[in-house]
């Protein structure tokens, strides 16, 4: 009887915190060194970075313009960019390094999280009248 008694004893105690949320929940955030050495990057090699980046996954990207941070995305860090050539990208860099690019365009059909140009960046890439070349005296 006695041993009835500390098995029903035992299995009230282990029930009483069942289905209750913790309070003390810590999140942990993966360091990225790739994607932090592009935050410490002038523009100039920032762009180009990430342009050689679209470029090694076969993609076309003859000049990267406004490339930016964006946000963490399942422990990656997302970045995106705009090539004159052939529009927006989001580079999604993990921890150890790899990257994986996307057109912004087809990040709502992959369910990943859309592309946040800032409005400055956006607004420089509108197609600008070609410069002309002043002639030369002869």
């Amino acid at each position: 009887m006695r041993g009835f008694a500390l098995l029903s004893l035992s299995l009230v105690v282990a029930a009483c915190g069942q289905g209750q949320p913790s309070g003390n929940v810590t999140q942990v955030r993966a360091a990225n060194p790739m994607s932090d050495q592009l935050k410490t990057m002038s523009d100039l090699y920032r762009n180009l970075g990430l342009r050689r980046a679209i470029m090694d996954s076969s993609q076309r990207c003859k000049k990267s313009e406004g490339g930016a941070y964006q946000q963490d995305y399942k422990n990656m860090a997302m970045w995106t960019t705009h090539c004159i050539d052939s529009g927006d990208w989001a580079l999604f860099i993990s921890p150890g390094g790899e990257v994986q690019v996307r057109k912004c365009a087809d990040l709502a059909e992959l369910g990943l999280p859309p592309c946040n140009r800032p409005a400055a960046a956006a607004a420089g890439n509108a197609a600008k009248p070609a410069a002309k070349t002043p002639a030369k005296a002869r």
